[in-house]
């Protein structure tokens, strides 16, 4: 306890001098840019950041994660640093300063479970203690509770600063934006609803040019559109080394023994031979929740997610000494539960909802008890503290609940669409495809393909695709008509991960999703293409012809025709070309009316 204390006192010593320092700076900034401000002295941003910053760290220090359920932990009682990459450079995130080095504008993409929220609050906690900087940790998901029209960047932000207790008049607060004084840590992109995309867009990149002088670094899955944030240097989360793997189950609050044993099988074996969940820290965790029982390691990763649920439901909150299960307050078995959980996730993943109020989550809970459960009955609040305390699928934090991991709202969604007909598949996916406009990740319609591929495949893929050859003949097999129809131009941008490369501009994103989930489920394999001395050449000539807009705004086709850029932007871009080859050529050789028959024994032995 002593060493607790101790801990939290030289926290409070660091927090203090950091606030009065920064304050300094920001008055006497601000004194050079505003002469006309009375009593600039006056203005407690001493005051203001040391209780904002106290108040901070102390919430975002501790965590709930899957493993724990509703106890917190800090942060770095379980939390492994990953580097993160550009393919020419692997950047070392364990400090801060590493990061803003790179620059002011940083985007941190990364696959679902490798813990980019994690490394934001670790960015926030480390900022604090390495840097002169004021750390700001803003969750996106939040705006989804706004309509597009009332968004507004840089009112969320301070508002989340007000929840930490930063008692200091918007107007100053302004103020010491524009002095430079913040590494502002804008979490999960990916999870802002379609409706409020554009605006939030345009509102972090109109207020990162405003304050350019502060530090930005946004996390979020991968997506398409971050090409054309021009000013960003993009970075992707790598996985675990082995080294990191064995070093995150060394942390882990676990039964000693069972902790022990899958350690020693970590280091002797299970890391090399199933490297691709091992190096996930959702999956390892997953892994080591599951070893008591195992037989094997899954082949899948939707198998993962099935086996955490089965251990939670069943194990977690068993005494490591006689096994005691607690009793579910719904009174709901396995199966029964699945099924209630299932629907939940289906009707809030497709609601864009990431994060509950107490009412929205009891809503969908009697929504899924109308459409799944209506032979029994349970209370809904009994279910909604199961969720969160009994299978720990949610986690409760302040006045709202969230998932434990939104892997698992993605993949129990999955789960009820594939209880829906093949003509309910087929009819809301493609409705639901159509309308999102192609601000999308895959990973829900991946994990759909790899529980029913051959469904998958007949309901979601095989007539979009059957559409776009129809009209590709129509238009003579013509690659340009292929080229000029799926995209509206091109566009030059520098990447930290692939250095300067033309990129094409989507047009048509409903067939474009189609496509990337065709190359999935054929399991291809993107290769990046060799840029040849033409393709350098071609890039030089292109800026030297459009300058700045080939880079922010980009260049139709019918433009490059004009200018007699055309042919050489084609040869540039071949790898289109050469997708289109490969999938409708796959596609000629698929027959739907055989999916189904070569098991047609073993669905009559499940029958009977």
């Amino acid at each position: 306890m002593a060493e607790e204390i101790n801990v939290n006192k030289i926290s409070a010593e660091v927090i203090s001098e950091l606030a009065k320092n920064t304050a300094c700076f920001v008055v006497k900034k601000l004194g050079k840019v505003y002469k006309d401000i009375v009593n600039k002295e006056d203005i407690d941003y001493g005051t203001a950041f040391e209780k904002y910053l106290l108040e901070a760290e102390q919430h975002i220090g501790m965590a709930k994660t899957i493993l724990y359920g509703q106890t917190p932990h800090y942060l770095y009682s379980f939390f492994e640093c990953m580097g993160i990459s550009n393919r020419q450079h692997i950047i070392d995130t364990s400090n801060v300063n590493n990061i803003l080095d790179i620059g002011n504008k940083i985007i941190i993409t990364g696959t679902g479970g490798i813990g980019k929220s994690m490394l934001m609050k670790h960015f926030f906690l480390n900022t604090i203690h390495a840097t002169s900087y004021i750390p700001i940790l803003v969750e996106l998901r939040g705006l989804n509770e706004y309509i597009p029209e009332n968004i507004s960047i840089e009112k969320y932000i301070y508002n989340t600063l007000g929840i930490f207790g930063f008692k200091l008049e918007e107007e100053y607060f302004r103020y010491s934006l524009e002095t430079g004084c913040y590494v502002i840590l804008f979490d999960g992109y990916d999870e802002v609803k379609n409706a409020n995309a554009q605006k939030v867009t345009q509102e972090i990149i109109d207020f990162s040019n405003k304050y350019s002088e502060n530090h930005i670094i946004l996390s979020s899955r991968p997506l398409d559109e971050f090409v054309g944030w021009s000013d960003f240097k993009e970075y992707s989360a790598i996985a675990l080394n082995k080294e990191q793997a064995l070093s995150l189950i060394s942390k882990l609050d676990y039964d000693i023994e069972i902790k022990n044993k899958f350690y020693k099988q970590l280091d002797e074996e299970l890391f090399e031979k199933y490297e691709s969940f091992a190096s996930n820290p959702l999956l390892l965790t997953i892994m080591l929740m599951t070893f008591e029982e195992r037989v094997s390691i899954p082949d899948s990763k939707t198998d993962f997610y099935e086996q955490a649920f089965s251990a939670l439901f069943h194990k977690h909150d068993a005494m490591k000494k006689g096994k005691y299960k607690r009793e579910k307050l719904s009174g709901l078995g396995y199966e029964d539960f699945k099924k209630v959980f299932s629907y939940f996730c289906f009707r809030s993943f497709f609601k864009n909802q990431y994060e509950f109020t107490e009412k929205s989550a009891l809503e969908n809970i009697q929504k899924a008890k109308e459409k799944v459960y209506s032979y029994g009955t349970f209370r809904e609040s009994d279910y909604l503290e199961d969720m969160t305390k009994a299978v720990c699928m949610l986690v409760h934090e302040g006045l709202n609940y969230r998932f434990s991991h939104r892997s698992f709202q993605e993949y129990f969604a999955a789960v009820y669409t594939t209880q829906l007909s093949d003509e309910e598949q087929r009819q809301f996916i493609l409705s639901w495809l159509r309308a999102m406009s192609g601000r999308m990740t895959t990973d829900f319609l991946d994990i759909l393909c790899e529980l029913q591929p051959d469904r998958f495949m007949k309901n979601i893929l095989y007539n979009p695709l059957c559409e776009l050859y129809d009209l590709y003949e129509a238009n003579g097999c013509s690659e340009d008509w292929f080229i000029e129809y799926m995209y509206s131009g091109i566009s030059v941008h520098f990447s930290e991960n692939r250095g300067e490369r033309i990129y094409v501009q989507i047009n048509q994103a409903y067939y474009h999703t189609i496509f990337v989930c065709m190359l999935h489920y054929l399991h291809y394999e993107y290769v990046d293409m060799e840029c040849d001395e033409e393709y350098g050449e071609t890039i030089s000539e292109l800026k030297e012809k459009y300058g700045k807009k080939v880079v922010q705004i980009g260049i139709t086709f019918e433009q490059l025709r004009e200018d007699a850029l055309y042919d050489k932007v084609k040869r540039a871009i071949k790898w289109v070309t050469q997708r289109m080859n490969y999938v409708f050529g796959e596609l000629d050789k698929i027959d739907i009316n055989t999916f189904g028959k070569k098991r047609k024994f073993e669905s009559m032995l499940d029958e009977l």
